[in-house]
């Protein structure tokens, strides 16, 4: 910019002489010319002005412009990897760009489609993650299916190769069949809930009892509990007319699952409790065990569909691996959180919080 201004100096310098030199000294023609020549200066400087502020800047623009469209028409085949980093492409081109723009308006302009493919690269990031979950999640499904169902097959085809009439083994297949068809109508009806969970379920909220909810739960597994030698215990640190928002059905399956993946995961012999205490505006509702306890590397993950700390372990012991998750998208549509703290073998502890 600095030689556009020293520029702009010399020839109005040069046109400014040739003013004085017609008027005070009366040299008509090389005035003329000093004044012709200041003049084309002017005007090639204006043009290089424009080509430098405006023109050079709008083709860089359209070009840019051009680059998105082509980057949305790529393919249909979801290439985000690719978009992305052609978005990045032209990011860089018009951070560098804008740098050397001295228009106002033009520098807004850059600025707003700086910000706009910003957001496009992240909308992009986004959807390439959800195709990575979304990958990962028809995998983990195809491979929880083909267990009970091959398992089952087997059982109808042992049968059906004579074992039907063989007393002291028939029964056993049809009991096996029998668990693994179980198996899987409890994975179909969690994926069912995790589904509707995660598209955001009008949830019945109301004020409800919180130690009569959790008291009938206690009730409804207490014989699964005895079958392992395992206790269910309840510490209530709030009054029985205490009452809590929530949506009454899906806290009844946030506490089964819970107390269900205790029972699953505490030797026999072992002690579950669940407790309620005040927490400030809210009861605070934790559901611990003496169980085997969870690695501190696998945390962060226990709520993810299908995870299992132990897989060979966790599928004997029945389940279809959304338990949790399930726990933790109900959860967030009631604005709260499932926290866990473990320790391996001393035990897990669950707990979150619902207003009053």
């Amino acid at each position: 910019m600095a030689f556009f201004v020293k520029y702009l100096f010399i020839s109005l310098f040069f046109l400014i002489t040739g003013l004085v030199l017609l008027i005070l000294m009366d040299l008509p023609g090389l005035s003329v010319l000093i004044f012709a020549f200041s003049t084309l200066s002017v005007l090639g400087l204006t043009y290089i002005l424009y080509r430098k502020t405006l023109k050079e800047p709008l083709v860089k623009l359209s070009g840019i412009s051009r680059n998105i469209t082509d980057v949305r028409n790529l393919d249909k085949s979801n290439n985000y990897e690719e978009k992305i980093l052609s978005l990045e492409q032209v990011l860089k081109e018009l951070t560098e760009m804008r740098l050397n723009i001295s228009d106002a308006n033009l520098n807004a302009l850059t600025g707003n489609l700086t910000e706009v493919i910003k957001e496009f690269i992240a909308e992009l990031s986004t959807a390439k993650t959800f195709k990575i979950n979304r990958n990962e999640f028809l995998g983990n499904v195809s491979h929880e299916l083909r267990t009970p169902i091959f398992a089952i097959q087997l059982s109808l085809e042992t049968l059906i190769d004579g074992a039907i009439k063989d007393d002291s083994v028939n029964m056993d297949f049809l009991r096996k069949a029998l668990s693994h068809t179980n198996r899987l109508s409890e994975l179909s009806s969690d994926l069912i809930s995790i589904s509707r969970f995660e598209t955001g379920v009008k949830l019945s909220k109301r004020y409800i009892e919180i130690n009569s909810i959790i008291g009938e739960v206690i009730n409804s597994l207490k014989d699964i509990a005895s079958t392992k030698d395992l206790s269910i215990d309840f510490s209530q640190k709030v009054k029985d007319s205490e009452r809590v928002f929530c949506d009454a059905d899906t806290m009844k399956q946030v506490l089964t699952n819970l107390i269900d993946n205790s029972i699953k995961y505490t030797p026999p012999g072992g002690v579950i409790t669940v407790s309620t205490k005040p927490d400030e505006k809210a009861v605070e509702i934790s559901i611990s065990d003496s169980g085997m306890g969870i690695p501190e590397s696998d945390l962060p993950r226990i709520f993810e569909r299908f995870y299992r700390v132990e897989k060979n372990r966790s599928r004997e012991m029945g389940g279809s691996g959304l338990g949790l998750s399930i726990v933790k998208h109900i959860l967030e549509l009631h604005n709260t959180k499932i926290k866990v703290e473990s320790k391996i073998g001393e035990g897990t502890r669950f707990y979150f919080t619902l207003p009053v």
